[in-house]
């Protein structure tokens, strides 16, 4: 993922903790904000240029999986829109191996839809 500059304020600061001299002296500490979404991400190690790039690479991760979490919670919100518009009759779990009929609210085992033709049960 590319994240352009602009959207970048990288900050360099005086580390935190045990380090002596070292810490008091550098500025090794880095903070990253990404300023469309707000996420703040600071590293401190002794080594800024380390610090920069695990910052960069924590914020891409973390802005990927915001992305992906607004992605399902889209898919989610389609998918009950259209439950709730009643353009879905039926839901097929393959994986809980039920069916649901939206209309009735009545559940049955795919097996014995599929194999029996039994219908009636969700009825």
């Amino acid at each position: 993922m590319k994240i352009p500059k602009k959207d970048l304020k990288i900050e360099t600061l005086r580390g935190k903790g045990p380090g002596g001299q070292h810490k008091n002296k550098t500025d090794s500490m880095v903070r990253i904000t990404h300023i469309p979404t707000g996420t703040v991400v600071t590293i401190d190690g002794r080594n800024q240029h380390q610090n920069k790039r695990q910052a960069m690479e924590e914020l891409e991760r973390r802005l990927v999986e915001q992305k992906q979490e607004a992605k399902a919670e889209q898919k989610k919100a389609n998918r009950d829109s259209k439950i709730h518009d009643r353009t879905i009759v039926r839901t097929y779990d393959y994986n809980r191996g039920v069916v649901k009929d939206h209309r009735t609210k009545k559940t049955a085992p795919i097996k014995e839809i599929m194999d029996k033709g039994k219908l009636d049960k969700l009825k």
